[in-house]
């Protein structure tokens, strides 16, 4: 009899559920043989009126299943066995598991084990239920829309970790004092203070191995939010982890979680505050159409991901972009990209679609430099002039006149921060004095240092100026020295033979630094010195003697070299530079800090 009830119920649900939509048909498509467990759970809502909204959770988390998946590998496993024999709270085994299976060396030549073949229906009920018990819970969810819940609370995983009943391991709970305020009561980004897990994120792991490999990787932009994400996931608080592949106006990318609050706008990026994003992209549970491709077409793995969400216009204030070719495509390929300067090359970060001649673009951050791009192969190839979005939303294109030419002196190949002023504003005027005795009675100052010059302060000292054997450069207080360079009367450098204060500032180390209220060197004998140079603390992106450079500026054909110099000082003096263009200084000596730059007006602006 009970079999005969069983059938029916099925039978009936057949009959009566929602038509399936076209990503539900799909999803139970791609789950071949486990299709039965996914109908189990969707006949298991469809049963009970009362539970529509766990049918539509159930529906939501079906369609978006395809492409989800756990890592399995011989290394992860090892690390999984590992981490499980710790005796660390639950929480913190759940993160790095969630972390170690993010990152690329171990994920990359994983097996997927994808979750739409192999999940089960008692684990996907089970997880539904446990979600809107959170649901029920906590009164911010009436400020929380039903499709916020389903995007950035439902979802079972944070990335390709195993799968286990997580929701069902930590009860958050609120202490008695967050029910007193209605205020606090209905904003969940004040609630994250209150709740209560009994966890500490920040806990050392037992295994020496696991530990080594968690404080590594943890409180990395990627993995540190990660570990924030999957603790509001647990906490039932809507956010999401938002990033950018490259940042705009310096190395790198940036990786920060988002409360999702549809009552607010998103003006500022946690932990990137000189950040200067091209485009936000959101990774997220949910499936998102990607360009279709082209046989053959070559399309960067960025833009090929459905679980990314451009979300820019969330951030900035962006204008949409068109195009036109200039040059080259004699075969118009079916996409193009503009690309970001970033970790010295050229990096796409938005695609775009041909329409009356010109590539279309949407949602462009202003102030900016892009570069429009097509690939041959997989070559990129640029098919206008570098522009300027302006903050009009108006296209300056950056085209060198050959024929009207400038000369330019270089004295950095990296923009100065405000940080770096300040550590060469505290050594200006510093007092340059000398002796030929070391008691303090006997020294004399002989110079100060300039304050017009923030790369590098050197003063000339007179040619009348008699030897001395013992010099000292004296500030105010304790600053910063990182470099001092001495030069005799024929202008060469010449080595202390004692440092007797600031070791770092004489270890040719323009990186090392002393925090000390002066310098204090001695020579055997007395020396004529003619110059004194100091480099205050810094990024090292100057231009120093010895290295070499290469200065370019963009052409039609791309980077154009305007030659190679060995620096004599500490700048660099081009001539014959067309006016108009973009311009890039390179060191080939050592760094990878270096960014393109524009001269207008007699200024030098690093984008």
């Amino acid at each position: 009899m009970r079999i005969v009830c069983v059938i029916f119920v099925f039978l009936f649900w057949q009959c009566s559920a929602p038509d399936y939509s076209e990503k539900l048909k799909f999803a139970l498509q791609a789950a071949r043989n486990n299709r039965p467990e996914l109908e189990k759970v969707l006949a298991h809502y469809a049963a009970h009126p009362e539970d529509s909204l766990k049918w539509q959770a159930a529906c939501f988390l079906i369609e978006n299943m395809p492409g989800h998946y756990t890592a399995e590998s011989d290394v992860l496993r090892a690390f999984r066995k590992r981490v499980d024999r710790d005796t660390v709270p639950y929480f913190s085994r759940k993160a790095f598991d969630v972390l170690i299976s993010a990152i690329p060396e171990f994920n990359r030549y994983a097996r997927k084990v994808e979750d739409v073949r192999h999940i089960t229906a008692d684990y996907l009920i089970r997880h539904i239920d446990a979600s809107f018990e959170l649901y029920g819970r906590f009164p911010w969810y009436e400020n929380v829309p039903l499709a916020d819940f389903f995007r950035y609370v439902l979802p079972y995983r944070i990335g390709n970790e195993r799968l286990d009943l997580w929701r069902d391991s930590i009860k958050p709970t609120l202490p008695d004092e967050y029910w007193i305020s209605s205020e606090i009561q209905s904003d969940y980004r004040k609630a994250r203070q209150y709740l209560e897990l009994g966890y500490d994120l920040n806990l050392h792991f037992t295994d020496t191995l696991v530990d080594q490999l968690y404080q590594k990787i943890a409180y990395e932009c990627h993995y540190l939010n990660l570990k924030h994400l999957l603790r509001d996931r647990v906490l039932g608080i809507p956010s999401a982890l938002d990033y950018f592949p490259h940042y705009a106006n310096r190395n790198g990318l940036h990786y920060w979680v988002e409360d999702i609050d549809s009552r607010k706008r998103m003006p500022y990026i946690e932990g990137a505050a000189e950040s200067q994003p091209a485009k936000v992209f959101r990774e997220t549970f949910e499936r998102h159409v990607v360009p279709t491709v082209q046989e053959e077409e070559y399309v960067p793995d960025l833009f090929l991901n459905p679980f990314l969400c451009d979300v820019t216009d969330e951030y900035l204030y962006a204008e949409d972009v068109a195009v036109p070719v200039a040059w080259g495509m004699t075969d118009r390929q079916q996409h193009a990209y503009l690309c970001v300067f970033n970790n010295l090359d050229w990096r796409p970060t938005a695609i775009g679609t041909w329409e009356n001649g010109k590539a279309r673009f949407e949602k462009m951050g202003k102030g900016i430099v892009y570069l429009p791009v097509y690939y041959e192969g997989d070559k990129k190839r640029a098919f206008h002039y570098p522009f300027v979005l302006n903050v009009s939303g108006e296209l300056e294109f950056l085209e060198p006149d050959t024929t009207d030419r400038f000369a330019l002196r270089l004295e950095r190949k990296y923009p100065y921060d405000g940080i770096q002023y300040s550590f060469s504003e505290a050594l200006t005027d510093a007092a340059i004095v000398a002796s030929n005795t070391t008691a303090e009675m006997d020294f004399d100052t002989v110079a100060f240092l300039p304050s017009e010059n923030h790369y590098y302060l050197s003063v000339s000292l007179p040619d009348t100026l008699p030897a001395f054997r013992y010099w000292q450069v004296r500030a105010s207080a304790n600053i910063y020295f990182a470099e001092t360079f001495f030069y005799d009367s024929a202008g060469i450098k010449v080595l202390p033979d004692s440092v007797f204060i600031g070791t770092y500032a004489f270890d040719g180390n323009i990186l090392t630094n002393d925090l000390c209220p002066r310098v204090a060197v001695g020579f055997r004998e007395p020396v004529r010195i003619s110059r004194i140079v100091c480099l205050p603390r810094s990024d090292g992106n100057g231009v120093y003697p010895e290295n070499v450079y290469e200065l370019f500026y963009f052409a039609a054909g791309g980077w154009q070299s305007l030659g190679r110099k060995k620096a004599e000082d500490y700048f660099l003096d081009y001539e014959n530079i067309p006016r108009g263009g973009l311009y890039w200084l390179r060191n080939l000596t050592t760094g990878v800090e270096e960014r393109i730059f524009t001269y207008r007006n007699g200024m030098i602006r690093f984008w």
